[in-house]
């Protein structure tokens, strides 16, 4: 699907990402579509209170390592990539 934003829709992207509010055109429009399936009334109960309550605790935990980042509190790829396989290879040896 593509969406063709107005010269005004974009203006306002462009200078939140300006501004440093968003570090990108993508995730300004990513943090704009969370906010209105935040606030939608969405068929099959999609916005329950568990789904808000969740998209709240990511939204929180991704702005703490935001300002980690910002801080240089960071890990290099291959460390967090290690991690990460070995957290699915013990998912798989659990499910055996």
């Amino acid at each position: 699907m593509q969406i063709t934003l107005s010269q005004e829709q974009t203006q306002v992207l462009e200078t939140l990402v300006k501004q440093g509010k968003y570090p990108s055109l993508e995730e300004a429009v990513n943090t704009a579509l969370l906010l209105l399936v935040e606030t939608a009334d969405l068929p099959n109960g999609d916005n329950s209170s568990e789904y808000v309550a969740w998209l709240d605790a990511t939204r929180q935990k991704i702005n703490a390592a935001r300002e980690q980042a910002e801080r240089g509190e960071v890990l290099e790829a291959e460390v967090v990539l290690a991690q990460l396989r070995a957290k699915v290879q013990n998912a798989k040896e659990m499910t055996k």
